[in-house]
């Protein structure tokens, strides 16, 4: 398990920026409280992937799906669809209930959205500008 992993750190920073403009906002929380949290947002969920949601993820997709790293995903992604099926519970759980923003039940109900909404945007906009930011940014090539 590596601590720093340049995929993460991009798909962390630009997810904890979407899905709260997404599901917050219209909620009632502030845009400018939305933004000021970004960077807290940011480095929890880093570190949340980095260190358990990525390995568990993994785990599940290889046991379930037969997934390995470094296959050809297209619309359908197993370690992104539990990786997503994670962090939409965990990060709302974290930032929305303890603060009042969320209560408990609109967590569980609406779950399945954040869910679906979080693995179509990582799946096919976030991962694969991820990758393309890493490798121009700091020079990562997955296949070295």
């Amino acid at each position: 398990m590596k601590l720093w992993n340049p995929i993460a750190f991009f798909i962390s920073l630009i997810m904890s920026i979407i899905m709260p403009l997404i599901f917050a906002t219209p909620m009632g929380m502030p845009v400018e409280i939305c933004f000021l949290m970004w960077p807290v947002r940011w480095v929890v969920a880093y570190f949340l992937v980095n260190l358990i949601v990525h390995p568990l993820g993994l785990k599940l997709a290889g046991k379930i799906f037969g997934f390995k790293l470094g296959m050809k995903t297209g619309l359908w992604n197993p370690l992104a669809f539990f990786i997503s099926l994670i962090m939409s519970l965990i990060m709302p759980l974290i930032f929305g209930v303890p603060i009042g923003q969320l209560p408990v039940d609109m967590l569980i109900y609406l779950w399945p959205v954040r869910w679906v909404v979080a693995y179509f945007i990582v799946s096919q906009a976030v991962n694969p500008l991820a990758f393309k930011l890493a490798g121009k940014v700091f020079g990562f090539n997955p296949m070295k």
